[in-house]
């Protein structure tokens, strides 16, 4: 059964009136015709720059293929686009495309299962499914497969091999309005069914302009790197509409392990000069993993003499550690010194919260920085008392907006109920988090992973942040395990480079000697095991969940893991850690 939920029509923005919009040329009229839009590396490493005309002839390209295999779709509906893609040129001419064709369009990761896939088409219900000539074969073997047989799918030709002057071009570009949507992206889908969250219209476009421009400071001219898959939030906001609207340049990269190689990434930053870099806190624990602490990413540029340093750098997905923040300014050594430590989900379409450097820069780079005016953000507890805490089951330090916001989901498809709002209206973020006496948030995690030992709740972040100082410690996580005494106890995961059982041994004495001295004895873990991978998402989380299933013996062998990013070397992990665990 399928649950839909919509906010309120009184969250709704732009609910009152329609409109046209005619997005396509919205963006364009920001470029002239010689203008870069994308710089490309590709999977060879060479670099393909995007004009505003190779941008517009490939996505006239794709739109008339579309409207070709689609010629029965009546013209006043909108048609709504798959693709099985990832951060690639086809990604941002299929963008591009359904722009041009005011067409709903979805994007979903190339790597997940066939299971995986086919689920999300039965959701999405596409009229056209497209990918890229590298995954032909799996998307064809999928045809046989999926509820709707009449699907089309198209192999997406970046080079317009073909002519397509004599196709019918005068009835595009199409236009959105009020009850247009823009496009659905997926959640991971790690607890079951993943959730289909839509995003739609005027209220979007206007957000992601917003907050690229507030948060990272683009404008004409920026040249933005946003080091995410087309599959994520991130990959449509900060690599695509964002930029794109301001009269900014994107960087999309198709080789993701340039990232995971500091002489590779320094080569590349320093040869296309991004005014910003935003990626994974789980990118920056690898890097700095890899590499001496007294070096700088201007030690692996190739021109030594080059005086470029980043503008902004800004973090997604796993909480940032101090630790981490602090290594982060010191090797990319950015202009400005706050990290864009961003706070948002796929549902808020966009940022919520994040440090800006014009503000008071804040002296913990864990915090996710101070409330922008618009948006109230508070906690339960500060403007409900503990009777309607108690009726709601809201704990009472969990994060509210009280405000509607451009970026908020037009409606959300799960298999199972949903409870996005309180009863007296405000959006419930489902995450925990408390503010400082100067006003900065800090986010304590999601409800469901806070541990209550002994009537002391326990934030997972805070032991996680604080183990992140420990030398040779590449990243932890917390989780918690039932106790007959305590109710439940912490049960404490940690990488490390280092696999000797003596130096493991030492690590395990350094955490519980930290964690007792710098937080209590409630936080203290009843076990720390060694975990060389933990399993993550594609946005770089890790999946905590997973980790408390292979502690309670739930792990499902035949359960389709395919949303697990690092798959193979997780299940290695989970191996080597059951064999320990049974002894």
């Amino acid at each position: 059964m399928q649950h839909q939920i919509e906010p309120p029509s009184s969250w709704i923005i732009n609910n009152k009136k329609n409109y046209k919009l005619n997005l396509f040329e919205t963006i364009f009229r920001n470029y002239k015709e010689s203008d870069i839009l994308f710089k490309i590396i590709k999977e060879d490493l060479e670099i393909v720059n995007l004009s505003k005309k190779d941008c517009i002839k490939k996505s006239k390209y794709l739109a008339t293929e579309i409207l070709e295999k689609i010629s029965n779709k009546k013209g006043d509906e909108q048609i709504k686009i798959m693709g099985i893609l990832g951060a690639s040129e086809e990604s941002v001419i299929f963008m591009l495309a359904s722009l041009l064709l005011g067409s709903h369009h979805c994007i979903c990761f190339e790597d997940l299962s066939e299971e995986a896939i086919i689920q999300r088409i039965n959701l999405f219900k596409p009229d056209l499914i497209l990918s890229r000539i590298k995954i032909e074969n799996k998307i064809n073997n999928l045809k046989e497969k999926i509820n709707d047989k009449n699907i089309k799918l198209i192999i997406i030709e970046t080079k317009c091999s073909k002519i397509f002057q004599n196709r019918n071009l005068k009835q595009l570009p199409r236009f959105y309005n009020k009850e247009s949507y823009l496009f659905t992206l997926f959640t991971s889908g790690s607890t079951g069914v993943p959730k289909a969250i839509v995003h739609g219209g005027k209220d979007f476009i206007d957000y992601a302009k917003f907050t690229s421009s507030y948060y990272f400071g683009l404008k004409k001219g920026s040249i933005m790197f946003s080091a995410v898959d087309a599959g994520w939030i991130n990959g449509h906001t900060y690599s695509f509409y964002g930029p794109l609207l301001l009269g900014a340049q994107s960087i999309i990269n198709e080789y993701p392990l340039l990232l995971t190689m500091p002489k590779l990434l320094g080569k590349y930053l320093e040869k296309l000069k991004p005014d910003c870099f935003y990626t994974s806190v789980t990118l920056f624990r690898l890097i700095k993993s890899l590499t001496p602490p007294d070096k700088s990413i201007s030690d692996y540029f190739e021109d030594k003499k080059s005086s470029y340093r980043v503008n902004r750098i800004g973090s997604c997905g796993e909480p940032l550690a101090h630790s981490v923040g602090d290594w982060c300014t010191k090797f990319f050594q950015p202009i400005r010194k706050s990290i864009v430590n961003t706070y948002f989900q796929t549902e808020t379409g966009g940022i919520i919260i994040a440090p800006r450097d014009e503000d008071e820069p804040p002296n913990d780079y864990s915090c996710v920085g101070k409330p922008y005016k618009n948006i109230k953000i508070v906690l339960a507890k500060d403007i409900k008392n503990k009777s309607e805490l108690e009726k709601e089951e809201l704990n009472p330090n969990e994060l509210l907006i009280c405000n509607n916001w451009g970026g908020i989901f037009k409606k959300v498809i799960s298999d199972r109920k949903q409870d996005y709002f309180t009863k007296t209206g405000e959006y419930r973020l489902h995450d925990i988090g408390y503010f400082d006496k100067k006003g900065y948030l800090f986010i304590g995690g999601r409800i469901d992973d806070v541990i209550n030992v002994s009537g002391h709740r326990i934030c997972s972040s805070e032991i996680e942040n604080i183990c992140m100082t420990i030398k040779n410690v590449n990243e932890v996580c917390a989780v918690s395990a039932p106790d007959k005494l305590a109710g439940f106890k912490v049960i404490l995961f940690f990488s490390s480079s280092f696999l000797e059982r003596e130096e493991l041994d030492s690590i395990r004495a350094n955490l519980n000697d930290l964690i007792y001295r710098k937080l209590s004895k409630y936080h203290i873990p009843k076990k720390i095991y060694h975990f060389k991978n933990f399993p993550k998402t594609k946005s770089g989380k890790i999946m905590r969940r997973v980790m408390r299933s292979l502690l309670e013996k739930r792990f499902d062998e035949k359960k389709d893991y395919s949303s697990i990013a690092n798959k193979e070397k997780f299940l290695i992990s989970k191996d080597i850690f059951l064999k320990e665990f049974k002894k």
